[in-house]
């Protein structure tokens, strides 16, 4: 196993491609919802509202969350349609709430709360009934009901009815914030003519320029898969030996989700070898291999850039430890150790941590980082008579053992 380091590499990329092949639909069902946000994002942007929000509402069409109705709640804000940004802020709370957090939750509350503050109710009686009314060009929801209250938006706005066999009727109404008692009344009359005569259309004044809000970014969620070439530096060796300061490798492959833009979790599979001669040069020949299959779960942490970021990790598990001697004779046929350097194996449990950058080219993952294993050594021990199975177990470090190291990423991610 010391020797096969050069193969790690290979046996890794062809983990990783046969993941890809697995999840790759998955990737393919996200393109859509990515794509409606990034062109919405963009006419925002233009200033061009009405369009973002059909680009919004497509995108929350190919993927119900929160991230959407925000969007909308905003490009309706910015065209003064308060009751709109309003409906979208609530829909989101009352049927996305899992997708939010707290930060999320409180903004759009306190939106929502902003908002209402500014809408003045106005009373609108129609005669007869059934006639259809509309504000500001849009048709409401019909109603039986002769009298209905609608919310509007400090301003001008243009209220109307139409019924067939009627002649339309039109009013302009100005509002401001916080009103209530705005009554309008709309009589229609019977209709003598053939063609009813089109309203006399109303020229509204300029709102004030609204402030500019920045659109919600649609947060990164997805499967990834990692795998890493590492160098490890030991700096704990058998309390026996005498040992020169060395170097080993260890080959790894991680498969984990993406929860949100900041944090993901996922499982580490890796084995490290690390081969130690001694520090005597009349013993030169003697040599220890300390070989590690760990497995643990980590909890990952990313600063939210789009093509570089830093990451870090951190986690734990278990390690099966297997350390083996050679060459311990002298000369004169003496043990170096004497006797302290046997063949010893054990599990023990470990933490692991990370720091470094990556790269993301649309899902490729690049990076490095420092990395450091932190581990007990109780479990790594041998019998003090073999042939006795109720001797003592003789453990053969005596501290807890501490590796440092580099290590190279390569990977896939399908957010």
């Amino acid at each position: 196993m010391a020797r096969s380091h050069g193969l790690l590499p290979l046996a890794l990329c062809a983990a990783i491609l046969g993941l890809v092949v697995q999840l790759s639909p998955a990737h393919a069902q996200v393109e859509p919802y990515r794509q409606h946000m990034e062109n919405g994002i963009k006419l925002f942007q233009d200033r061009n509202y009405r369009a973002a929000v059909v680009e919004f509402e497509a995108a929350y069409k190919a993927k119900p969350k929160a991230s959407p109705l925000f969007n909308i709640a905003l490009a309706e804000k910015a065209l003064f349609n308060y009751p709109r940004a309003i409906a979208a802020l609530e829909r989101a709370l009352a049927h996305h709430r899992d997708t939010m957090d707290e930060g999320d939750e409180k903004t759009a509350r306190s939106a929502i709360e902003e908002m209402r503050a500014l809408l003045a109710h106005v009373t609108i009686e129609v005669n007869p009934p059934t006639a259809a009314l509309l504000v500001d060009g849009e048709e409401l929801p019909p109603s039986s009901s002769a009298t209905r209250v609608v919310e509007l938006g400090p301003g001008v706005h243009r209220i109307g009815a139409r019924a067939e066999g009627y002649t339309s009727a039109e009013q302009s109404v100005t509002v401001v914030s916080g009103q209530r008692d705005r009554k309008v009344k709309l009589t229609l009359a019977p209709d003598r003519a053939a063609i009813p005569p089109e309203p006399t259309p109303v020229t509204l004044p300029p709102p004030p320029p609204p402030p500019k809000p920045v659109p919600v970014q649609s947060s990164r969620q997805g499967y990834y898969v990692i795998g890493a070439a590492s160098l490890l530096w030991p700096l704990a060796h058998p309390r026996a030996f005498p040992a020169e300061p060395n170097s080993g490798g260890a080959g790894s492959i991680r498969v984990g989700y993406r929860v949100n833009t900041p944090a993901a979790f996922d499982v580490m599979f890796q084995y490290a070898n690390i081969a130690t001669g001694a520090d005597e040069a009349e013993y030169s020949d003697a040599s220890y291999t300390l070989g590690s299959t760990r497995v643990g779960l980590n909890v990952r942490l990313m600063t939210p850039g789009q093509t570089w970021r830093f990451v870090g990790s951190i986690g734990g598990g278990l390690t099966y430890d297997d350390v083996s001697f050679d060459n311990l004779r002298r000369p004169d046929g003496s043990d170096i150790c004497n006797g302290g350097c046997q063949h010893a194996d054990g599990v023990n449990a470990f933490v692991f941590s990370e720091v470094g950058v990556e790269l993301d080219l649309g899902g490729v993952l690049l990076g490095f980082s420092l990395d450091s294993y932190f581990q007990s050594s109780r479990g790594i021990s041998y019998k003090l008579d073999e042939h006795d199975p109720n001797s003592d177990d003789i453990t053969l470090y005596s501290s807890v053992l501490l590796q440092l190291g580099g290590s190279l990423h390569a990977g896939y991610a399908f957010w």
